[in-house]
């Protein structure tokens, strides 16, 4: 004898229902559910999961880059916009009644752009240049007047200190080159372009070796860092040295200090990263990317910065970077034992402070505090 039944047929389970996102929302009000859907599929639940709520994804990235792009263009703009000397150094091998008209003059027209530097001949004023002491100096050959620069120092210091003199003697004075660039570095830009970019890649690699792995212990990150850094300065050196003859110096000094740079760049990038944490990101990109490459005589020596800009150029990485690469290129090797310490100041500085960070944060987890209850009685 058959039994029917007038129950319905049990539909299979939809997949949907027991997805790991559709399961957190269930368990929570409308109100806080993320609002970010898994309207692409493949997305991994637990990033899903940590997604964060509709306001703040909109106004944290919109806030972040805002004051980014903000400070970037304030910083570059009170740099370029109308830049003036100050303290700029100038040689003088003439006469003391020529010297002193000269500097009067000068002085005139604005008493604290020029630092004058007096030399007893032409030759002595040559050396001088040749060794990156002064960018130019005025020399008297008989009672001819000329003006021996560097050109290396890039056409808009040449022209503004020619412009300058100029005006102080009153009439055009001619103009000798004696450190010239080379054909490679047309507008002596190398150097900036260089480690621009190396300052660029440092903050990159930092940030995504944080992001891939938060938790690498400290030696492995380093032999990251030191794999990252030699390769930056090898690929440098060959493209700017041996492809480009952008950068007259020799290949290894140009490797050993655009590796630095790399180094200094992604340590100080961590130790923000490390410190301030997801604000570090931002943080790392205004100090190296905004102050460190405004900063940094690339574009126009420091002495042509606003003065509450001028001390970053002696103690940032990148502007030791750009000192060391022309003084190597065109001033035998001027700055570049200074600058190299600077840049490992940087490294091992910031190596030692995440050091301490994650010592510190070591301990704590071993010997955690013991909980404060209320003594029952």
């Amino acid at each position: 004898m058959q039994h029917s039944t007038d129950l319905p047929p049990i539909a299979p389970p939809d997949p949907a229902l027991h997805a790991p996102g559709r399961r957190r929302a269930a368990g929570h009000p409308a109100h806080s559910r993320h609002a970010l859907a898994d309207s692409e599929p493949g997305i991994p639940a637990p990033v899903l999961a940590a997604a964060a709520a509709a306001r703040k994804a909109m106004l944290v990235p919109v806030v972040t880059a805002l004051a980014i792009g903000t400070i970037f263009v304030a910083v570059y703009l009170a740099a370029f916009h109308a830049p003036s000397a100050h303290h700029q150094p100038l040689g003088i091998a003439a006469s003391d009644q020529v010297a002193a008209r000269t500097e009067l003059a000068l002085n005139t027209a604005d008493p604290s752009a020029y630092t004058f530097y007096r030399y007893p001949d032409a030759e002595a004023a040559r050396q001088a240049i040749a060794h990156d002491e002064v960018p130019a100096a005025l020399v008297a050959d008989g009672h001819h007047l000329r003006l021996l620069a560097a050109g290396a120092q890039g056409p808009s210091t040449v022209s503004n200190l020619a412009a300058a003199v100029n005006q102080a003697v009153g009439h055009p004075v001619p103009i000798k080159d004696v450190r010239p660039l080379v054909a490679g570095d047309a507008r002596g830009l190398s150097p900036f372009y260089a480690a621009f970019g190396v300052v660029l890649a440092g903050f990159l690699f930092a940030v995504s070796s944080y992001q891939i792995a938060p938790r690498l212990r400290l030696a492995a990150r380093v032999a990251s860092m030191m794999v990252f850094s030699a390769a930056s300065g090898a690929a440098v050196a060959l493209i700017a040295h041996t492809a480009m003859n952008a950068l007259p110096a020799s290949f290894f000094t140009v490797a050993v200090v655009v590796g630095l740079l790399a180094w200094a760049t992604a340590a100080a990038t961590g130790v923000m990263l490390r410190l301030f944490g997801p604000i570090g990101m931002p943080m790392a990109s205004v100090v190296l990317l905004t102050f460190g490459n405004a900063t940094s005589g690339g574009i126009l020596p420091a002495t042509f910065l606003p003065a509450w800009l001028s001390p970053l150029a002696q103690i940032l990485a990148p502007a030791a970077a750009i000192r060391a690469l022309r003084g190597a290129a065109y001033f035998h090797n001027a700055h570049l034992t200074a600058a190299l310490l600077t840049m490992s100041a940087w490294v091992v500085g910031c190596l030692a402070l995440q050091y301490v960070l994650d010592w510190v944060a070591a301990r704590r987890a071993a010997d955690p505090a013991p909980l404060h209850t209320a003594a029952v009685r």
